[in-house]
């Protein structure tokens, strides 16, 4: 038996994880260069955390567990730059909820700090290990971009309810003779 999609055209449910206050920094400069549609974690728990849109006001973050949040997402992202702020249990209860569920776990790194550090060292040993993708980049730009890209790509704003097309339509083109 087959069932009818219910997306019109796909856009990848993303959930970022803040890995600390550099994370939330990067998230907060994300928010105010466009990025859209994904959900933050704003407070995370051993098991539960706090969530909310990106651009949704402060003080509007429900609690749910790890294993919903990742239940209910296609993609799971840890973002950070300072590696003396991952947590490395709740990465490693993130990154179990995410397998159990099939979900795709990334990092994303954005000008790394304290990475030769004992303690940094060992907050990548975890990450590589627990993680699916390790990106690592200079800037929140590049960031930025690479979520939208995973994501499906910036969606163009809905005019008097209609969505427009997300994609150019390939032009035929004539086959060149050999000469």
């Amino acid at each position: 038996m087959t069932s009818t999609p219910t997306r019109l055209s796909y856009e990848a449910r993303i959930l970022v994880v803040p890995l600390g206050a550099s994370g939330h920094a990067l998230v907060q400069s994300m928010a105010g260069s466009g990025l859209t549609n994904v959900r933050i974690v704003m407070d995370a728990g051993r098991s539960a955390a706090s969530v909310r849109d990106i651009h949704a006001a402060a003080g509007t973050a429900v609690k749910e567990t790890v294993a919903d949040l990742a239940s209910s997402a296609d993609m799971m992202i840890l973002l950070g730059s300072e590696l003396l702020e991952v947590p490395g249990d709740f990465v490693a209860t993130v990154a179990g909820a995410a397998r159990a569920n099939g979900v795709l776990l990334a990092g994303v790194l954005v000008d790394q700090q304290n990475w030769e550090s004992a303690q940094g060292a060992e907050s990548m040993a975890v990450l590589r290990r627990e993680l699916d993708m390790l990106v690592s980049v200079r800037d929140v730009s590049l960031a930025t971009a690479f979520i939208d890209v995973l994501k499906g790509g910036r969606r163009k704003a809905e005019a008097a309810g209609v969505t427009a097309p997300t994609h150019t339509p390939a032009t035929e083109s004539t086959p060149r003779s050999a000469s």
